[in-house]
């Protein structure tokens, strides 16, 4: 099954319900999708690289 369009890319929550409920901004991720600012504030330094350097 593939995940929703519109969900985090790291922990699949749908991004647009978060943003509806809780008025969270996602951060947009170039060319790959979005996460949760939970899921963004949480990045090690590892999955920060492979988000957002190409």
């Amino acid at each position: 099954m593939e995940p929703a369009a519109d969900a985090c890319l790291r922990c699949g929550a749908p991004i647009g319900l978060i943003t509806r409920v809780l008025g969270e901004i996602p951060v947009e991720v170039p060319r790959k999708g979005a996460l949760c600012p939970s899921c963004y504030r949480d990045l090690s330094a590892e999955e920060y690289a492979s988000y957002f350097k190409s």
